[in-house]
């Protein structure tokens, strides 16, 4: 019963002794590693509105609405940081590869909410008979070029 007590305690006077671990993060800052997953970031060429990100986003901090009603009509795809925990589901998907990249952006703290929040808006294009809403234009026009002859 003794001994356990005297490894206690030889353990607690070499913690006393011996130097800090700690890093020095507000005042020096800190190196992320190369292939670090941070905040999301929409690139407004590249993104074209077709919403996959949102699909997989688990966490519901990419959220979609279409707007048929507006003058122009316009898909807004709302992104919110305090929401994400920066799985990478939204650049995997990406259509393009490119619409959405993690940066190494990480420390993201902030006292007002709403700063957190950013909306991205795409014109819609409708059906001219019925006007029901087929998709993004700059989706439509993806699939053109993509599809090139076939088209």
């Amino acid at each position: 019963m003794r001994w356990p007590k005297i490894r206690e305690l030889r353990e607690a006077v070499v913690a006393v002794f011996s130097p800090r671990f700690t890093t020095r993060f507000p005042a020096k800052p800190c190196q992320v590693p190369e292939r670090y997953r941070g905040k999301p970031e929409f690139d407004e060429k590249e993104c074209i509105g077709c919403s996959a990100c949102v699909n997989v986003c688990p966490t519901q901090a990419l959220t979609m609405s279409d707007e048929a009603k507006s003058n122009p009509p316009v898909r807004k795809i709302v992104q919110r940081y305090d929401c994400c925990i920066f799985c990478g589901n939204c650049q995997d998907n990406c259509t393009t590869e490119k619409g959405i990249r993690l940066t190494d952006q990480w420390d993201l703290a902030t006292l007002d909410r709403e700063s957190t929040k950013q909306t991205h808006e795409h014109e819609l294009q409708l059906c001219e008979k019925c006007g029901a809403i087929i998709g993004a234009k700059k989706h439509l026009i993806c699939l053109y070029e993509r599809l090139g002859p076939l088209a």
